[in-house]
């Protein structure tokens, strides 16, 4: 009988993706799912359903209960909701996770975190011994909670654990981050943020699996933290460039100066935080400082780590990754309904 991994976020972009890949790896697998999910994807695979939530913890026993395996994609992305709501699930939901993997005695636990996690330093070669010391948003903060709970459980618990920290993943499936872009770009009101310079520190998906699978599998993984970026020199303007020609939509041109976004941002995220405790509103701002951050900084991090300690190599270049991601943009995300 296959191992079982269970995987959380899997109805997510990179958690849905990374159940089909350790299907065809072989292994058994095990979706989290909120009851309110939309599983209809998931569905289609031979994979097993656990509904639950990660600020449930006796569904998170549950569904790690009989498996071998954990992987973590589960969490609130979010500029906006209170620090509150953030902390209960990547932070609590991560703690609850790990007490239920330690009381399944699953063999490792691989937690997805982010690059985030550095505080957007704006420099070159950014490693894994970088320490933050200021963070402007809550999402980064409590990305880095959630890691000091996989070391306490490694610590206290002789948990059994890897963390990736991927940088700016895109590729087919991206709503999130490609999708919003492209239909900003569409809607002719993408902007940039110091003229599109900074680099975008670009992951593609299947290059992110394949380090997923290694976390899982190679002997010197457990007890590391891994950046996992493609290491491309591509900025904004040349990433927002690329797709707006393969749309066939004009090139961004609207971009403004960086101390200006941060306070645009800053100012919207708390006029939408009052009105949604007021009204009700279930809109994002449309303007972040999380936002802010990663389109005005460069998101340089070097993945010299995972390359010579796991033989890690980014398998799809950007070509083809970019190609990859349009053909889903043209074809299903962005086609006429």
């Amino acid at each position: 009988m296959s191992d079982t991994c269970l995987i959380t976020g899997a109805t997510g972009f990179i958690g849905g993706r990374l159940a089909r890949r350790l299907l065809d790896e072989g292994y058994a697998v095990r979706g989290l799912v909120r009851a309110s999910s939309d599983t209809s994807q998931l569905e289609q695979l031979d994979l097993q359903l656990a509904v639950g939530d990660l600020t449930d913890a006796d569904s998170l026993m549950r569904a790690a209960a009989g498996c071998q395996y954990v992987l973590h994609c589960g969490a609130l992305v979010s500029d906006w909701a209170t620090t509150q709501e953030i902390a209960r699930i990547n932070v609590g939901g991560t703690r609850s996770l790990l007490d239920a993997a330690v009381a399944a005695s699953i063999k490792r636990f691989v937690h997805l975190s982010s690059t985030d996690i550095y505080g957007y330093p704006d420099r070159s070669q950014t490693d894994e011994t970088y320490t933050a010391t200021r963070f402007r948003n809550w999402y980064a903060q409590t990305k880095l909670e959630a890691e000091a709970e996989v070391r306490r459980a490694e610590r206290e618990n002789a948990l059994t654990a890897v963390i990736l920290r991927p940088a700016t993943v895109y590729g087919p499936g991206s709503i999130d981050v490609v999708g919003e872009i492209a239909r900003a770009i569409k809607g002719r009101h993408m902007l940039l943020i110091g003229r599109g310079r900074p680099l975008a520190g670009l992951c593609y998906v299947e290059n992110l699996l394949d380090a997923a699978v290694l976390a899982l599998q190679h002997e010197a993984a457990p007890g590391n933290a891994f950046n996992v970026s493609d290491g491309l020199n591509v900025t904004w303007k040349q990433f927002t460039d690329g797709l707006a020609s393969g749309l066939g939509c004009p090139e961004v041109r609207f971009s403004i100066p960086y101390p200006l976004a941060n306070g645009i941002g800053f100012t919207l995220e708390h006029g939408y935080r009052l009105l949604r405790r007021v009204t009700g509103l279930s809109l994002p701002p449309l303007l972040s400082r999380q936002a802010v951050q990663v389109l005005g900084k460069s998101q340089d991090f070097s993945n010299r780590k995972l390359r010579e300690m796991l033989g890690w190599e980014p398998r799809v270049d950007y070509a083809t990754g970019l190609e990859a991601t349009l053909t889903w943009l043209r074809t299903e995300y962005l086609k006429p309904r």
